[in-house]
């Protein structure tokens, strides 16, 4: 049988000979076969979309690099992938422990590799796909009428481009006097087995502050896979690096403070790491382009006030999939809406103005939610599917004055957002 792998190794030789015929301008090309790449090619194909579609990506391997979780608050056509399900997790804000339960909206587990697997043996059977791996991408020119892109491997024309990687949203345009609130959530993983049940293969850890916060926000995050392995990840919120030996380090740290299991007592199968952009800047209007569309964390789809990024990755790819099909012009102006309402945007905006000018908050802050809401109305206000009685709900359990306080500085920030300065 035909592996994913040797079939992306094939659509990889036909893309070289067809750029040895002649030069093909591409309707779209996708820049980037991550998540939101891949996710938008499967979309664009789901949609029935004929024309030539290029992506292009530095790398040649497609291993399980990442591990991407979300509540089941909709359906998604990778849900099924997961290899795991959790009704049930905790929250420890450095002094008290918080289990919450929701058997409605379980937090799903879904491995990069199985995605990359169905996508790419989608896109490999799929004749007006083109993937130009292993080619890094030197850079990108736009002009009136197209968009070139230059490789380690040659140039590629195409009509629209959708940039998955390049400048994150946080960073304001030259000249303007507009700085949104910021912050970076960056972490590094380490999928562990010990030789002894250790883990609670029903509970996950989805944020653990005992820690040290001289640095800013920092917690654990632990995905028991089961009672002997766990994917163990450390977290920061502010600082703008932190080196892998020191990630390493603090989880060596957190597994003998917590789980007694001392450092060469456990072996390390996989690691993971990334950043993500919490912010409230309109990615697409400063993008400065009319033919290349930022998506995924480029292009905002990771929620402000959280990081999660999954599900609005699917969201906005199916949204922009389905906007081509019906024959819009892909822009800046047709992404303005696509992530969050207004009313989202605007608690996003208080809530990362209140981390910033309060970042001691932040265990209490996240813990209050899970403690002091019901997990459902938690949930759907995560998954930005809240009811006006949730919001009230996560508005009670906050506190009060540090969020009056952010309210205050953020309407100016809001109002801003919204039009565009």
């Amino acid at each position: 049988m035909m592996t994913t792998q040797t079939r992306v190794k094939i659509r990889k030789c036909v893309s070289r000979r067809r750029q040895a015929r002649g030069k093909t301008t591409y309707p779209f090309m996708i820049l980037g076969a991550g998540c939101a790449g891949l996710s938008l090619a499967w979309n664009l194909l789901e949609m029935g979309v004929q024309e030539p579609i290029l992506v292009v990506d530095r790398r040649e391997r497609f291993e399980n690099d990442r591990t991407w979780c979300f509540w089941d608050v909709e359906p998604t056509p990778f849900s099924d992938l997961a290899t795991h399900s959790w009704s049930r997790w905790m929250v420890h804000d450095g002094r008290r422990e918080t289990i919450a339960t929701c058997r409605e909206f379980p937090y799903l587990r879904v491995r990069s590799e199985d995605f990359y697997a169905r996508v790419l043996s989608r896109l490999a059977a799929a004749p007006n796909v083109t993937m130009a791996l292993g080619q890094p991408i030197l850079h990108i020119s736009e002009s009136a009428r197209e968009v070139k892109v230059t490789t380690t491997a040659g140039e590629f024309a195409g009509l629209h481009a959708f940039q998955s990687s390049g400048r994150l949203p946080g960073v304001a345009d030259a000249g303007s006097t507009y700085v949104p609130t910021s912050l970076l959530q960056h972490f590094f993983g380490r999928t562990i087995r010990v030789d002894h049940p250790t883990f609670d293969p029903n509970c996950p850890s989805l944020m653990d502050f005992r820690a040290s916060q001289a640095d800013g926000p920092h917690f654990s995050y632990v995905l028991p896979l089961s009672t002997t392995e766990a994917l163990v990840e450390n977290t920061y919120l502010f600082p703008a690096e932190v080196s892998a030996a020191r990630h390493r380090l603090e989880i060596a740290d957190y597994l003998k403070r917590r789980y007694a299991i001392h450092p060469g007592r456990y072996e390390v199968l996989e690691e993971e790491s990334g950043a993500i952009p919490m912010s409230t800047n309109r990615v697409p209007l400063v993008a400065g382009s009319s033919k290349i569309t930022p998506i995924g964390l480029a292009g905002g789809a990771a929620r402000p006030s959280s990081g999660y990024a999954f599900l609005r990755i699917q969201r906005q790819a199916r949204y922009l999939a389905e906007r081509i099909a019906l024959g819009e012009t892909p822009g800046p102006d047709l992404m303005s809406d696509v992530l969050g309402s207004p009313k989202y945007q605007f608690f996003d905006s208080i809530f990362l103005r209140t981390l910033a000018d309060r970042p001691d908050l932040a265990p209490r802050i996240f813990a209050s939610m899970f403690d002091r809401a019901k997990a459902a109305s938690v949930i759907r206000f995560l998954g930005e599917k809240s009811t006006p009685f949730d919001d009230l709900r996560i508005v009670n359990a906050l506190p009060k004055l540090p969020f009056m306080m952010a309210a205050i500085r953020s309407v100016g920030e809001w109002i801003r957002l919204k039009i565009g300065i």
